[in-house]
């Protein structure tokens, strides 16, 4: 559900805490995040999801999440920065919202990251990716 405002720390977004944090959360998924694009292929494969029924934290429009990798770097809003850490791999819950799902959502998961600077983010917040650090 679409938030005013969420403040992002290094345990995640405040108030959206994961019940299962075994499998769920914890520092280096801290956040997820899924796209607007790769919703609209959801809707263009017969799905029609919500933004966050995917259980994304963020959902971004116009940042290609399929060119990102992991170790690359995003500021959300001024003060939040995460970092990519891995891809989100589709959980068996996601069945519940529709039995082809998790097979459809292949390909095009979204992202987890961790939180390298805490701050507050609000909808509308422009998302730049930071130059790649040398590896």
């Amino acid at each position: 559900m679409p938030v005013l405002f969420a403040h992002v720390t290094r345990d995640g977004v405040a108030g959206d805490w994961e019940r299962n944090r075994k499998h769920h959360g914890g520092p280096d998924r801290a956040v997820c995040l899924y796209s607007e694009e790769l919703h609209a292929g959801l809707r263009a494969d017969g799905i029609d999801l919500f933004n966050g029924a995917v259980g994304e934290n963020f959902t971004t429009r116009g940042v290609n999440l399929q060119h990102l990798a992991k170790g690359d770097q995003l500021r959300i809003g001024a003060d939040c920065v995460i970092e990519i850490t891995d891809i989100r791999v589709p959980c068996r819950t996601l069945a519940k919202l529709n039995v082809n799902l998790p097979r459809l959502i292949q390909g095009r998961s979204g992202w987890v990251a961790k939180v390298i600077s805490e701050g507050t983010v609000r909808p509308g917040d422009g998302i730049e990716v930071l130059p790649r650090r040398s590896r």
